[in-house]
């Protein structure tokens, strides 16, 4: 048997506020991560590695 839950979460107005400032800054990284890998994809070269 699988048991399911749903949460809610209602956050103050400061909570919503830094949580779309480090989601708006984490969409900024990724996209600059995958332009990178694109970028060398296109070049022929491999993916670049995980440190």
């Amino acid at each position: 048997m699988k048991a399911r839950f749903k949460y809610h979460i209602y956050p103050t107005l400061g909570q919503k506020y830094l949580s779309a400032k480090l989601f708006g800054c984490v969409r900024v990284v990724w996209n600059d991560s995958l332009a990178y890998c694109q970028e060398k994809y296109r070049s022929g070269e491999k993916k670049p590695e995980l440190i």
